[in-house]
């Protein structure tokens, strides 16, 4: 093997912290950057979140503009070099430094640290001192009541407290309950669950011997240290025993000497069973079964006194459970011997029954979308105006605490490690607030681009869209298409005809009889329609689908009509089928 050295030209394009930083931002939709911004006001002290006051200050030095808001003009920023250690140069007519940082002048700051947060932070109250107060000080903050709200898992472990069971059912019920998925369904084996029961009342009773024990062997040694004769005495039980008639001594003495420390006891896969069909009793009914038509059964026993439909629905899902998820309705009408009417109403009864009844997901709260763009016609001139959302964004200016540092310089000057670590967080700071106006920007020429390209839809909705990819985008706003994907991904617009996701905007394109390139998420449409409007008895089929798209003028083959059903969770015709 021989060793040698030489010398090439090579050209690599790498990223820069902050080029990493800016694209980040710009994937985030608007609560998760507020997040972020509101994280970094937290670690950064030369970030301060812009109040009222600034704010129009602000507006009335240039005019408004939102993204503007996130400016460092905002507050005057003098540069200094923390790297040379030369003191900055103020004007002669300079009589805004504080009193307070005059008397600090000899402060060292290598030998207490804390020292350079108190001279940032401390007397915050005399700087504010001549602002009004938002709260008046013969008045008392507002209180605000916080919602109680419980969960799903302990509204049932308060019902399971509420019945008559022992100890051991208690532990049972509360084990169930634990291991109950988010759906509301208990998918554990009962077998696997029985031996983790019993383990744990083995360690339950092994601690109570252990706290049975200590707590013996603490009386015994007190009653020791009070007196040692003790050690050689005969005990009090003994003594009253002796007091006693003599005639139930030995009666007294046998009772005295059974007494046992209380256990639980080991649990059967019979108490399992029993203890399960009570918490799927409880309100809601049909929580922790085990499968979908436990679950139903459960609902339909929960009426004390059912009707004929009741019962007849409650013999469909116990003995033609399968003939009723295939759809097999002469199989069910020959079995029960009822009308199609009657067996209509049973049918109808079990579709309302919850299939996921006391589900954890059914108590959480739900999310609402919140829009990174806002897009209305203007009355005037009926063009388009967008808007970025970013009122939910806090304002950020550089910190007041810059300019104290400043001054601080001139009358004391810090170390290295402090001048770096204030010239990384000046700098981090600047960054930041500057990428937030260029992330407006940016999301704001590709939001418009878009809505170019797609001029139809918002002049007469869903059905005037149009084939559009990333590529189109990037061309027309001379971005990359990883740039305008990130910008796409998570982003929702708020439109006249409703909030969508930028997602929504893109698709693939299909030739139509016309020749003309056509959406393929109007076809979609185009097919729910269809078969929103089929007869329910004679469903149509994938070749019938295909051919009531050719003859509105969309040559599309049943493969792909089957491939598009299937994207709109729409099941086969077999199962769209009704009495």
């Amino acid at each position: 093997m021989k060793l040698s050295l030489d010398m090439r030209t090579a050209l690599s394009q790498t990223l820069t912290p902050q080029q990493i930083q800016y694209l980040k931002l710009l994937q985030l939709p608007v609560t998760q950057l507020e997040q972020q911004i509101r994280q970094e006001i937290e670690q950064n002290p030369m970030l301060e979140e812009a109040g009222i006051e600034d704010i129009l200050d602000f507006e009335d030095k240039e005019p408004f503009d939102s993204g503007e808001v996130f400016s460092e003009s905002a507050t005057p920023v003098l540069e200094y070099d923390f790297d040379s250690g030369e003191e900055p140069d103020f004007e002669t007519n300079d009589n805004s430094i504080d009193t307070h940082l005059k008397m600090k002048s000899n402060i060292d700051d290598q030998g207490d640290p804390f020292e350079f947060y108190n001279l940032l932070w401390q007397d915050e109250s005399d700087i504010h001192i001549n602002k009004k107060s938002a709260i008046p000080d013969d008045e008392d903050g507002e209180f605000y009541q916080i919602k109680d709200t419980t969960s799903a898992l302990e509204e049932f472990g308060q019902q399971l407290r509420m019945l008559s069971l022992t100890e051991e059912e208690y532990i049972i019920g509360e084990q169930i309950i634990g291991d109950v998925d988010n759906d509301g369904y208990l998918r554990r084996d009962l077998n696997e669950m029985l031996d983790e029961i019993n383990k744990l009342i083995s360690e339950l009773n092994h601690r109570t011997q252990v706290q049975e024990e200590e707590k013996r062997r603490k009386t015994d040694e007190a009653a020791n240290v009070e007196n040692p004769a003790r050690l050689f005495a005969v005990s009090s039980e003994v003594v009253a025993l002796l007091n006693k008639n003599s005639e139930n001594l030995e009666a007294e003495l046998s009772d005295s000497g059974s007494e046992e420390i209380p256990l639980l006891k080991t649990v059967t896969i019979e108490q399992l069973e029993k203890v399960l069909k009570l918490i799927q009793n409880l309100e809601p009914p049909g929580f922790a079964s085990r499968s979908l038509q436990e679950c139903l059964i459960a609902q339909c026993k929960y009426n004390v006194k059912p009707n004929a439909v009741q019962k007849l629905a409650l013999e469909i899902l116990e003995n033609a459970y399968e003939a009723f998820s295939m759809k097999h309705y002469p199989v069910m009408l020959k079995q029960f011997e009822v009308d199609e009417d009657y067996l209509r109403e049973a049918i109808d009864l079990i579709k309302r029954l919850n299939p996921k009844p006391g589900g954890i997901d059914a108590h959480s709260t739900m999310n609402s979308v919140i829009p990174d763009f806002l897009i209305y016609r203007d009355e005037e001139s009926h063009e388009l105006m967008i808007i970025v959302n970013d009122s939910r964004l806090p304002a950020i200016q550089l910190s007041s605490a810059y300019d104290k540092l400043k001054k601080e310089a001139k009358i004391n000057v810090f170390n290295k490690e402090t001048r770096e670590w204030i010239k990384n967080k000046y700098e981090d700071a600047k960054f930041l607030i500057q990428a937030i106006r260029q992330r407006k920007n940016t999301m704001l020429k590709v939001m418009t681009a878009i809505s170019g390209l797609q001029r139809d839809f918002f002049e007469v909705g869903p059905s005037g869209l149009k084939p559009l990819i990333y590529k189109n985008v990037a061309e027309e706003t001379g971005l990359d298409i990883s740039t305008v994907c990130r910008i796409v991904n998570g982003k929702y617009v708020q439109t006249e005809f409703g909030t969508f996701e930028l997602k929504f905007f893109f698709s693939e394109s299909l030739p139509s009889e016309d020749g003309e390139d056509v959406s393929t998420r109007v076809i979609k449409q185009i097919l729910k329609d269809i078969i929103g409007t089929e007869t329910k008895d004679k469903p149509y089929s994938d070749d019938k689908l295909a051919k009531e798209l050719k003859n509105k003028g969309y040559n599309v083959a049943r493969r792909t009509v089957a491939k598009y059903r299937e994207q709109l969770r729409i099941p086969v015709a077999r199962l769209r089928k009704e009495l």
